[in-house]
């Protein structure tokens, strides 16, 4: 029997031409059976439930909010778990993380970590994620949601707390509750560590979520660039993962950027 990969559309950065709703139906038009969001809170969630219902699709991730609900950054924050002095709006914000995955029948959710603040050493940073990712695995078992953490390269996020996998697995470990796992994101892993086939082998059995694109430009998996993600989706299949893919890049073209799902049975 074949290999069944179960592929999410990332809502947040395909589709971009259309408004949030009609995003859900292009997903579905092109045959996804699930989606995957960065940011919702903006959108109205009576609007995401209507249209979640209408087109059928499972919500397989969420990220929580990028700040609480005082904005102490000025809209540029991307998180807060790891910054001392915010653990009440950080709880706030993972209350209304929750509420949206309960309400879209989501069962993970993606936890931003926060930005490097100045003056606060990597212990007192790391101190204040740790007490905070605790506290949040605890309150999401009784939820019935796993909570993600993803390594983010500074290309994309300059002065990200959790920049490198080492951090990330560090935190699950000592940690360890099963409602915390690792959001593995191959083109993150290209760009920070290289050997992508290397640290799939070693990190897979960690992870509750994939996320690919590729590198260094995030295009579609199959344009060219860094990895071989021929390779890569055979090697999630010989491995067996049976979580989410989650196709987070943004298309070269609205054509090609997903004929090659045809080669993976997706559509």
């Amino acid at each position: 029997m074949p290999f069944i990969y179960k592929f999410a559309a990332n809502l947040s950065t395909l589709f971009d031409e259309d408004d949030f709703s009609e995003r859900f139906r292009r997903a579905k038009q092109l045959g996804f059976q699930a989606v995957e969001a960065q940011n919702l809170y903006h959108l109205n969630l009576d609007d995401l439930k209507a249209v979640k219902k209408e087109t059928g699709l499972e919500v397989a991730l969420i990220n929580s909010p990028k700040s609480g609900t005082v904005d102490y950054f000025e809209g540029q924050g991307f998180g807060l778990a790891c910054i001392p002095g915010q653990e009440v709006e950080f709880n706030k914000s993972l209350l209304k993380a929750i509420k949206y995955a309960h309400s879209l029948e989501c069962k993970r959710i993606h936890i931003l970590a926060g930005l490097k603040q100045d003056g606060i050493c990597e212990e007192d940073l790391f101190r204040t994620y740790k007490q905070n990712m605790e506290a949040a695995a605890d309150c999401l078992e009784e939820h019935n949601i796993v909570g993600l953490i993803e390594p983010i390269c500074p290309q994309v996020k300059e002065l990200y707390f959790l920049d490198n996998f080492d951090k990330a697995m560090n935190a699950i470990s000592e940690i360890g509750s099963s409602h915390l796992q690792l959001l593995l994101d191959v083109y993150h892993l290209q760009m920070l560590e290289g050997d992508v086939e290397k640290g799939i082998k070693k990190y897979l059995k960690y992870a509750g979520h994939v996320q690919i694109s590729q590198a260094p430009g995030r295009e579609e998996p199959f344009y060219p660039g860094k990895i071989d993600y021929e390779k890569i989706l055979e090697m999630l299949a010989d491995m067996q993962y049976d979580g989410h893919i989650g196709l987070e890049y943004n298309p070269s073209d609205p054509e090609n950027g997903f004929k090659w799902l045809e080669s993976y049975r997706a559509v």
